[in-house]
């Protein structure tokens, strides 16, 4: 009988694992939700004549935000094999700094204007966000657990 030794990646390929994950989900989040905040807060309110969604609703456009945020990083997550769990828990970030957000408006500790934060402002600290979340699964995430992340097609096994 063969026997298989499982060997651990170097310090500096874990580095490089750990950094190459939040690199690309970043990407993915801050990039392609840009794309999809073009169309929703500048061709859909052209579209129905309200020139400007964030001053008009401030907490949907946040909550929006967050949707935005966070399609494209569970799609770049998923087609990279990430099982549901770790993109769930990657999903959460951007929809609970957006909630505390609200909240801390809503009971009057931040301004009403902080609901207006920049898009680049929210994707940036959204991505910080992540990286807290990543170190609760460093074995993954750094590849020591043997996570396969080349292909898409270790999503369907995983799910």
């Amino acid at each position: 009988m063969d026997t298989i030794v499982a060997t651990r990646p170097s310090l500096g390929k874990q580095g490089w694992n750990l950094a190459r994950h939040f690199l690309e989900m970043c990407v993915a989040m801050c990039v392609g939700g840009a794309a999809l905040a073009v169309v929703v807060f500048a061709v859909v309110p052209a579209l129905i004549g309200d020139p400007n969604l964030r001053e008009s609703y401030p907490e949907l456009s946040l909550l929006l935000i967050a949707v935005i945020l966070t399609l494209p990083m569970a799609a770049w997550m998923r087609f990279r094999g990430m099982a549901w769990r770790p993109i769930l828990e990657m999903s959460a970030v951007p929809f609970g700094l957006a909630i505390l957000l609200i909240g801390f408006v809503w009971v009057g500790v931040a301004p009403a204007s902080a609901l207006q934060i920049e898009f680049g402002s929210f994707c940036g600290v959204t991505c910080a966000g992540m990286f807290v979340v990543m170190l609760f699964r460093l074995d993954m995430y750094t590849g020591r657990t043997g996570h396969g992340t080349g292909h898409a097609g270790h999503a369907a096994q995983t799910s």
